[in-house]
């Protein structure tokens, strides 16, 4: 009896060892696939719409972007907007208002900010590549993608896990759901695509917060990527310009 228990431990050890190595494996696949796309700028347009009262309100902005840690926003609309631009950087994210005529350095503390009053926040434009941010332990496995939870590496996030679907073929995320530290979903996150120069690049991003009934919608067009964009673009003194 005791050989028996003692064989079904070592199984279940060895089972929960492959399972994790297999989702490491996943991600840093997906993390590849996100690596192909070297630069991208677009024209974006954010809808926040509230599921409540159906109001909208809507900003436009340049996208610029490079590798994965390099990242530029520069906003055209609406008037009031005009001219504010986010710089993130590795290890700093700066906001630039032209009424102040200097930009400023956001606080890792502020990193649960949203995002320009998006449902999206600082810490989901986070530029780092997956395999940083978390430790992935694989749900499901279907036809059409990869299900894994994502346990965030910093003891700081906002999330306790997030249980993301990955595209199978193409190794693109599809969907996100954020759950608070109580471990209840706060937002959900969908992805769709439209090939461009024979890569899959995401064009509308849905995020939607379940516990606000709130909903952000990025819908970039005049997509174009791996134009060799200048390191020199992403740099404080651009983003005032």
């Amino acid at each position: 009896m005791k050989n028996y228990i003692a064989l079904i431990l070592i199984s279940m050890l060895t089972l929960s060892s492959f399972s994790s190595d297999d989702a490491s494996s996943i991600l840093a696949k997906v993390d590849q696939a996100q690596q192909s796309i070297k630069d991208k700028t677009a024209d974006v347009e954010m809808q926040m719409i509230n599921l409540k009262s159906g109001s909208k309100k809507i900003k436009k902005a340049k996208f610029y972007q490079k590798g994965l840690d390099h990242k530029l926003f520069v906003y055209t609309y609406p008037k009031s907007d005009e001219g504010i631009a986010t710089l993130t950087i590795p290890g700093a994210v700066y906001l630039y208002l032209p009424m102040f005529k200097k930009p400023k350095k956001i606080t890792n503390l502020a990193e649960k900010n949203t995002f320009n009053k998006s449902d999206f926040s600082l810490e989901d434009m986070n530029s780092k590549s997956f395999s940083e941010l978390y430790t992935a332990t694989q749900l499901n496995d279907n036809s059409d993608y990869f299900v894994l939870d994502l346990k965030p590496k910093d003891s700081q996030s906002s999330y306790s896990h997030i249980v993301a679907k990955f595209n199978k073929q193409y190794y693109y995320p599809e969907q996100f759901e954020y759950y608070d530290k109580k471990g209840l979903k706060l937002k959900v996150a969908v992805y769709h695509y439209q090939k461009i120069k024979g890569l899959w690049v995401a064009d509308k991003v849905t995020m939607t917060n379940v516990k606000k009934k709130h909903l952000t919608l990025f819908i970039m067009t005049n997509i174009k990527i791996n134009t060799g964009l200048s390191d020199d673009l992403f740099t404080v003194e651009k983003m005032m310009q």
